[in-house]
Parts: C-alpha cells; structure tokens; sequence
C-alpha cells in the first residue's frame, strides 16, 4: 500500500494538470506565456497611437476610443506646486 498509493495520487495530478493546463493555456493564466489568440490580437496592435491621446476602454471592441468620455472630463489629478493633489477640474475654474 505504501507504494502504491503515490503512483495512484501522481497519476491523478497528471490526469488533473492534463485538463487544467490547456485551459489555463487558452486563457492566458500562465505568466510569461502567451497563447496563439494573443500572439494574433498583438499582431493588429498599432503601436503609434501615443500621439493622438487613445483613451483606453476596459473592453476591447477593436475600435479605440478617440474621445474622453464626458463622465471623465477634469478627473484627473494634478500635483501642486507647493504639495497636495487637486483635480483638474479645480484648477480651471
């Protein structure tokens, strides 16, 4: 018994890694592996965009948003000169 319950306990891991590593494989779980759909997806990526001021969207619907959206307009926070933090918005008022 003392044999031959670690063969039966590595059998059930390689079984168990052989259906959870692909999948995790698929969607990108692997730190420092990319699946064949990323290597893909980067393909389309233009890289020049840092000009034009791209706001980034938390989905991806293959078409960038060119325009801050309204809800964000003077959210972002400028450092002062003499310390402390305000919002743009503050500033331009």
């Amino acid at each position: 018994m003392d044999k031959v319950l670690p063969v039966v306990g590595g059998l059930a891991g390689l079984w168990t890694a052989s259906k959870i590593i692909p999948v995790m494989y698929r969607w990108e779980l692997i730190p420092g592996v990319a699946s064949e759909e990323w290597w893909a997806r980067a393909k389309t990526i233009r890289y020049d965009h840092y000009t034009e001021g791209i706001v980034y969207s938390p989905y991806d619907t293959g078409e960038p948003i060119r325009e801050m959206p309204e809800e964000c307009r003077g959210k972002m926070l400028l450092k002062q000169r003499r310390g402390g933090w305000k919002l743009q918005s503050e500033m331009e008022e």
